[in-house]
């Protein structure tokens, strides 16, 4: 069998140590080869023939000589000479077969080829002189191809079965039929050896065929032949039949069997001997009944009675019993009447095919195709099958289900530490203890990844009792997951995080429903894992007016709807010394929103990374204004960045981007970090913040004490700068305990020569406070608002003036 649709690799080897001139000298002969021997004299790339003999020279030098004779040798073997063709031509035409009118047993066997092979289209043809005919057409209306035309003539030529996975990479074809990514067709052959055509099949899309059904195929192409075969007899004498009958019959590798208008099977071939064992083919009629499988034989029995009273085209699917090892294998019977003059049956004739092997591909892509590999549970599409199905008949009946979706808390931390294989284990070891706590008319599926799905059946007809039922089953859930497993030795733990949704009358949709279990989910996640909640519509409002704000943020960022507000910084002489850029959203319907209402969303959806750039690009473009005036040029420019930017391996590459386009000097920038962000990676932080203090950029410890705060990583990390928290300042005259903590930062600050700003000085008493503290830089209402760019210059030249 030929494959093609890997690109052609034959004229360059890795090895050979030939010139390009060598090169084109060798494509030049195989293209001279070509039109000598290919019978439409086609250039190397259209030659099948030359093709083939490129693959078997490719690692080869380019040794003429030694290539003219592979190739006259090779070429000419595969050629067919002429009066071949006139024996191959003659032999199709004793068939009377071509323009006969279309008949239900080739109809079949190309439905049966599409189906075998997932395919849209498939043909049973037959190659005359100067076209392909197609007897039987299955996803496609057209019945005749000029024969140049024709890709079934190919296998004419070489007398094989051929597979294009697909025509776009198989450069053996200038072009494919039009709609055609995908070919596969074995040859229809008689016994004396002459292909007469092909069954095959087609799709728009590239395909990969397993060998099964590449057998499956073979096996149809066979039967194609057997019909014409059978379909010559009814037109002969009945004592020439009989003869020609057996004698083909024998020489056919399936059982072959005839019956009396009455169904009682009086022939079988040799085939039936070698298969089950029987001393002689004419014991099949008295024995046909004990090698039947038992489940298979009342309806089998059934089927062949009701073909014998109507006349009806027998066909069916049953177990035989095989006579070396008594085991049972699929077999698939086809059988046709025949009728005299005046339409009464007088003889019926069939054949039976081994399909087992046919039989067992179709189940494992049947199991593939709705089970997940892993766990062996339904998967997302057959969750979604069964789903829709109880969804609506729970409808109809007015009963109650539920839906629970469960995440397994940290698994990525699984992956992780021990390995994807042991993780892979803990996936399986979880779907055993999901089936181990269902009652089994309910379902248990993987959804994907580390999420399953529970439906519920029938667990009630009023709201309270199948909550009753649905948190029972969650909390034994709970319990079974709670318990250890054993990962190759390595004993974990692992909880899961469970949502439940209800679903009964009125239907809601699948997808809806399986989104409200995940809405419940998420809410599990957030009461501290390793829990269960149920859906709350107050849950599914808020995050339709999250879905709605995400929408909004994106559109304001295409739409430059952000601007940037400043508040000053001063010292204890009531000067300016810096400014902390602030981003703001001048949102269109709700007006300026606050940071505290996007940045968590921005953070969690990623959009921070493109916010965060641009408020950098407009604080250093801040920067270059204020250093253009001699007036502004000392002061500094702080801007707040997230834990996602902080963390992304381009970081500091994107500061420094930053810095070079705008023009803006390193050492009037400051950036603002959270100690929260810090912990993660204190090394990587490290790095980063000494990266780019070589450059001159200065660094500052924003909230600093409202964590886990640690002497030891403040002492190893650079920082020029410690904020004193405003929760601590807001509250300093009345609490002693935030005057201590602010009193100690101060102190630290001055230990490590680190300068310290309090945020959040509301009044003239706090900030005087503060000051008898030691305390010198100040932040907040009492000084200044965040100012927009046009009221912070008025605010500049009122001070800077003073």
């Amino acid at each position: 069998m030929y494959y093609a649709g890997k690109e052609d690799r034959g004229f360059a080897t890795d090895n050979s140590a030939a010139s390009g001139k060598n090169r084109n000298a060798f494509r030049a002969f195989l293209d001279a080869i070509a039109r000598l021997f290919s019978p439409r004299g086609a250039s190397y790339k259209d030659s099948y023939f030359l093709y083939a003999f490129s693959q078997r020279y490719r690692n080869n030098s380019y040794d003429l000589s030694r290539a003219y004779d592979g190739a006259q040798s090779y070429t000419m073997n595969m050629r067919p000479n002429e009066s071949d063709e006139a024996n191959r031509l003659e032999a199709l035409h004793a068939y009377d077969i071509l323009d006969s009118a279309p008949e239900d047993g080739f109809d079949q066997l190309v439905m049966l080829g599409a189906t075998l092979c997932g395919t849209s289209m498939a043909v049973l043809c037959f190659v005359d002189s100067e076209r392909e005919w197609r007897k039987a057409v299955f996803g496609t209306a057209v019945i005749e191809v000029p024969r140049a035309e024709s890709i079934c003539a190919r296998m004419i030529d070489a007398r094989e079965a051929l597979v294009v996975s697909d025509f776009h990479s198989a450069r053996i074809f200038d072009k494919a039929p039009i709609g055609w990514r995908f070919f596969a067709g074995a040859p229809i052959v008689t016994a004396e050896g002459f292909i007469l055509g092909t069954l095959c099949v087609m799709d728009e899309k590239p395909h990969t065929m397993v060998a099964a059904q590449m057998d499956g195929l073979k096996a149809l192409a066979q039967q194609a032949m057997a019909r014409l075969e059978l379909r010559r007899y009814q037109r002969q004498g009945p004592e020439l039949q009989r003869d020609r009958f057996c004698q083909l019959a024998d020489s056919m590798p399936h059982i072959v069997w005839s019956a009396d208008r009455d169904g009682t099977i009086d022939f079988a071939n040799h085939s039936i001997v070698e298969y089950a064992g029987l001393r002689y083919a004419s014991d099949i009629g008295k024995l046909w009944s004990e090698l039947l499988h038992p489940d298979d034989f009342s309806r089998t029995l059934e089927a062949w009675e009701q073909s014998v009273q109507t006349g009806e085209i027998f066909s069916a699917e049953y177990r035989l019993r095989r006579g070396s090892d008594n085991a049972y294998r699929w077999h698939i019977a086809k059988g046709i009447p025949v009728r005299d003059d005046q339409g009464n049956i007088t003889k019926w004739y069939g054949t039976t095919t081994d399909i087992h092997d046919m039989k067992l591909a179709h189940e494992e892509i049947g199991r593939l195709a709705f089970f997940d590999t892993l766990t062996g549970l339904p998967n997302r599409q057959l969750l979604m099958d069964r789903l829709a199905h109880t969804v609506t008949l729970h409808d109809r009946i007015g009963r109650t289900g539920a839906v629970l979706l469960l995440d397994l808390d940290h698994f990525k931390n699984i992956n992780d530490t021990i390995g994807h294989d042991n993780g892979d284990l803990l996936l399986v070891l979880v779907a055993k203890r999901l089936l181990a706590s269902v009652a089994d008319r309910h379902t248990v599926a993987r959804l994907g990844g580390d999420e399953f799905v529970i439906i519920l059946e029938d667990i009630g007809t009023c709201d309270e009792t199948a909550a009753q039922a649905a948190t029972k089953l969650a909390r034994n859930i709970l319990d079974a997951l709670n318990a250890s497993f054993n990962l190759d030795g390595y004993e974990r733990h692992i909880t899961p995080s469970i949502g439940i949704a209800f679903f009964g009358s009125p239907a809601q949709s699948i997808t809806e429903l399986l989104k409200r279990a995940d809405l419940a989910m998420y809410q599990a996640k957030a009461a501290g894992r390793n829990t269960m909640r149920f859906f709350d519509p107050a849950i599914q409002e808020a995050a339709l007016v999250r879905a709605s704000l995400e929408a909004e943020l994106r559109q304001g960022l295409a739409r430059q709807e952000f601007v940037l507000f400043y508040q000053p910084q001063m010292n204890s002489a009531g000067n300016v010394i810096g400014l902390e850029a602030l981003v703001r959203w001048n949102n269109p319907h709700r007006g300026m929103v606050s940071p505290a209402d996007f940045i968590l969303l921005a953070e969690d959806t990623g959009l921070i990374l493109p916010l965060g750039r641009w408020v950098l690009e407009e604080a250093c473009r801040m920067l270059v204004f204020l250093t253009a005036n001699s007036s502004t040029r000392h002061l500094s420019v702080a801007v707040n960045v997230s834990a996602l930017q902080f963390r992304q391996p381009d970081f500091v590459a994107v500061v420094l981007d930053v810095l070079h386009s705008s023009g803006a000097h390193p050492g009037r920038l400051k950036i603002e970090l959270t100690e929260s962000l810090l912990l993660e990676d204190i090394e990587g932080a490290i790095q980063k913040i000494n990266e780019l203090k070589k450059h001159g950029v200065r660094f500052s410890l924003d909230d600093f004490g409202t964590g886990y705060s640690s002497l030891t990583y403040l002492k190893r990390l650079p920082f020029n700068q410690i904020k004193i928290d405003q929760s601590f300042v807001h509250n300093i005259l009345n609490d002693p305990r935030d005057l201590a903590i602010a009193n100690t930062i101060i102190a630290l600050g001055q230990t490590l020569h680190v300068a310290v700003i309090a945020e959040g000085v509301e009044t003239s008493t706090q900030r005087d406070l503060l000051a008898q503290c030691g305390c010198t830089l100040f932040q907040g209402y009492f000084f200044s608002r965040p100012l927009p760019e046009a009221q912070l210059q008025d605010f500049l030249r009122r001070h800077l003036a003073a």
